[in-house]
């Protein structure tokens, strides 16, 4: 089935009709037919809770869990044997955090552009270890040899961990992984790799990237239903690495030791095949070329509103942030009354935030987003005087 981009794929979704959803990196938003197959799994675990439970069991019959990382194995470019199940990549992140035995003097490395649940998951690990977190600033503008040559130059003798956005969230940054992941190994520092928004809005090969860890949600890019992400290791990082919740297979050591951690609903990942060939029905070169195509037209259109670009377009994959000038230091109540004037009075999402001073505005592409939608948010911007309106 040929499934028509753009408008004409908002019925596939649950989206209401009169908004205009420009946040998917956010909450990710999941399929009719996704959400149908979770719901047939959830009335399969209470007409029978024990006989499913049995199936989840890494000794039961079946051991869903290593199918499902069977199945996810080719798309994330890892074996099996390597990831694990996690609800979001904060938790991911927190798993990796606690299994490591940082002392006083130690330094955890990340950047101002971090996810805040995952700094705040840094800064408490610091807390209760005696290290410190060593932040790189970033400022914005930027480009991917300022990228590189910040975080290179913050990662001294002291560094043990760094932990670094793959896509950055609220700036939109793709990161020059690779190439951070080899020079921080040069000297000597593990790496976890924050990849939340990277499983299908970019191609991936994690295990050819070489980093330690690689943590990312399915429930964004690739449709699954919420409260959905993998974590990967390395050959050398697996053995350290212990999930955040100690329960019956603790022993079995990773990935299992993830799969079954007592009575939860497991039906998200169990859901994650139903997403992935839905991903595939859309053709994932056919939609990262219209997700490009709707990405360079709300470029276009927000200059022309007099919104600038954090970054070189390069820099950006199906979402892009840009910096909307203001005649003061801008706010966290900036970013909210935006984002809510915007909905209350237009009917479009956005993101909106805030870095060093700076408003910034995010937009998404999706399937079902048109190169129109992205037209209105830039004209809505001129009409209504944003940018510059305080």
């Amino acid at each position: 089935m040929n499934i028509e981009l753009g408008r004409a794929a908002r019925g596939l979704w649950q989206l209401r009709e009169d908004g205009t959803f420009l946040n998917h990196g956010s909450y990710g938003a999941c399929p009719r037919s996704v959400l149908a197959e979770q719901e047939r799994l959830r009335r399969e675990m209470e007409s029978h809770p024990d006989a499913f439970m049995r199936r989840i069991h890494p000794d039961g019959p079946e051991d869903r869990p290593r199918q499902v990382a069977a199945a996810m194995a080719e798309i994330l470019g890892a074996p099996a044997g390597r990831i694990a199940l996690v609800e979001n990549a904060t938790t991911g992140v927190q798993a990796v955090l606690g299994s490591l035995p940082f002392a006083a003097g130690d330094q955890i490395l990340i950047t101002d552009h971090q996810y805040n649940a995952v700094r705040l998951s840094v800064e408490a690990r610091c807390r209760q270890t005696g290290a410190e977190s060593r932040v790189v600033r970033i400022p914005l503008p930027t480009t991917p040899d300022e990228v590189l040559q910040r975080i290179v130059a913050a990662a001294g003798p002291r560094v043990k961990l760094a932990v670094l956005d793959h896509i950055t969230s609220s700036t939109a940054l793709v990161f020059p992984i690779a190439e951070l992941v080899e020079q921080l190994h040069a000297r000597g520092v593990a790496v976890l790799v924050d990849g939340a928004h990277s499983l299908g809005q970019i191609p991936l090969a994690i295990d050819a990237l070489g980093a330690d860890w690689y943590v990312t949600n399915a429930h964004k890019w690739l449709y699954a239903p919420k409260g959905c992400a993998l974590l990967c290791a390395s050959t050398s990082a697996a053995p350290l690495t212990r999930p955040v919740l100690t329960s019956h297979y603790i022993d079995r050591g990773f990935p299992v030791s993830f799969d079954y951690v007592g009575t939860r609903d497991y039906t998200a990942w169990l859901s994650l095949p139903a997403a992935l060939a839905f991903f595939h029905e859309l053709g994932p070169a056919r939609l990262r070329e219209h997700m490009a195509r709707v990405v360079s037209t709300g470029t276009q259109a927000l200059r022309a509103a007099g919104a600038s670009s954090v970054a070189p377009d390069t820099m950006s994959a199906a979402m892009r942030a840009f910096h909307l000038p203001q005649t003061r230091a801008a706010t966290d109540a900036d970013a909210a009354d935006l984002i809510r004037d915007l909905w209350n009075e237009e009917r479009i999402q956005i993101r909106a935030t805030t870095l060093s001073g700076q408003l910034l505005l995010r937009f998404c592409a999706q399937a079902y987003v048109d190169e129109e939608d992205v037209i209105r948010l830039g004209e809505v911007l001129q009409r209504r005087g944003w940018p510059a309106r305080r």
